[in-house]
């Protein structure tokens, strides 16, 4: 006998889980699905969100669940090193297999019903993407579920996707991370985030990004390799400002995966069927942020979801309502990530450098593009430029700061 609901969501990561506590929350009968029998469980990101997307969260993160909080970036790129610190530099690390587990279980609060060891095999499909029926392929049997809605969240390698008839993962659209978790460290600046560009990395970064004092998450990610993952992170742990930090390091578990670059479908909405999260490559360039933008999006496809289930919208409105939250940051994301497609196929010393420029957001994306023409010489000429007028101002707001002081000192004084 078919199990009939309202909304099916496929996936229960950050945006699947997000979109099912929505979508349960506003009354639909709701059923997340899974593949994984543990939620969260492998995990296959380096488990870093950024503080400055708080505000656009429909819920907050308790506070257990931020575990280490950084101040910045630096970077790091042929000779040279930039730091950034502040605004949007800031951020935390998690665990993703207890955040993930903590938003499952949310959904499951609002009334989801949910089911692991669950793995979408099949979908029966009408006219113009409308989902009738789904396949599950269960421990005990195949089941099969018949819902109104269907919401895709089951990321990069999305079986939805493939049932629907779309071509994915094609050559450039997905990178390739290979990482872990290390510990015993001796991590230089742990209150930061270290991001390496060089030929370690094709077309990515290679990172350290600390979850304590003596514990990171160490990685590269390539968008163009030519030999295998396993040989640039060894070249990678061979660079002199790397070997410091992770020489007799132990590792915990491998954190590998896959992360959308580029999108691989034209439109979020088919048919009864919404896309979420890295299956309609909802990251955030140029570091794919993916973790916080996908529980955001989730949320608006289950509350779309929902509202159309009530005769309120159309399930088109989904789009808007995405870009109407996220809009300023995708907007900026997509004109980034083209430029940094072109950068990422370039293997010289003066694609690095403007890589380094594109990700430290020392100079414009026009700059950027005039510079790709230019030589070595100048590009670190105006990534000098640059450094000058931060220690300028550095020094300004330091003489403001120590007049503001010796003028309320005088005052007392008097």
């Amino acid at each position: 006998m078919a199990l009939k609901c309202d909304v099916l969501v496929v996936g229960s990561g950050p945006a699947g889980s997000s979109a099912a506590r929505a979508a349960a929350k506003s009354g639909t009968k709701t059923v997340l699905i899974d593949n994984k029998k543990e939620i969260g469980v492998p995990v296959q990101c380096a488990e870093a969100i950024g503080k400055y997307l708080f505000p656009f969260l429909p819920f907050k993160i308790p506070k257990e669940q931020l575990i280490w909080k950084t101040e910045g970036m630096i970077f790091y790129a042929d000779d040279i090193n930039i730091e950034r610190r502040g605004r949007v530099w800031r951020s935390y690390a998690v665990n993703r297999n207890d955040f993930d587990a903590w938003l499952a279980n949310s959904a499951v609060k609002e009334g989801a019903a949910l089911l692991t060891s669950a793995e979408l095999v099949d979908m029966e499909i009408k006219n113009e993407y409308e989902v009738k029926r789904a396949i599950i392929k269960t421990p005990e049997g195949e089941r099969v579920i018949e819902p109104r809605v269907v919401i895709a969240a089951d990321g990069v390698d999305s079986t939805v996707l493939k049932l629907l008839g779309f071509k994915i993962n094609k050559k450039g659209n997905i990178g390739e991370v290979l990482g872990y978790e290390l510990k015993n460290l001796s991590l230089y600046n742990p209150n930061f985030e270290h991001l390496f560009i060089g030929d370690f990395a094709p077309g990515g970064y290679a990172y350290i990004f600390p979850k304590s004092k003596h514990v990171a998450n160490v990685g590269v990610a390539a968008i163009f390799p030519e030999k295998s993952l396993e040989e640039y992170y060894k070249e990678f742990l061979e660079i002199p400002e790397v070997k410091r930090q992770v020489m007799g390091g132990i590792t915990v578990e491998e954190k590998s995966g896959k992360v959308p670059i580029r999108y691989s479908t034209d439109m979020w909405v088919y048919g009864n069927v919404l896309l979420t999260g890295d299956v309609a490559s909802q990251n955030l360039k140029p570091f794919a942020e993916g973790i916080l933008p996908a529980v955001i999006c989730g949320d608006i496809a289950g509350k779309t979801a929902s509202d159309y289930l009530k005769g309120k919208i159309s399930l088109n409105t989904y789009s808007n309502r995405v870009r109407a939250r996220l809009g300023n940051f995708l907007k900026m994301s997509d004109k980034i990530t083209d430029i940094a497609y072109e950068l990422a196929e370039s293997e010289t010393k003066e694609g690095e450098l403007l890589r380094l420029c594109l990700l430290a957001d020392i100079i414009s994306l026009k700059q950027i593009s005039r510079l790709s023409e230019t030589n070595r010489d100048e590009i670190k000429e105006k990534i000098n430029d640059w450094q000058c007028s931060i220690i300028r101002q550095f020094i300004t707001t330091t003489m403001e700061n120590l007049n503001l002081f010796q003028a309320k000192f005088m005052q007392k004084i008097k």
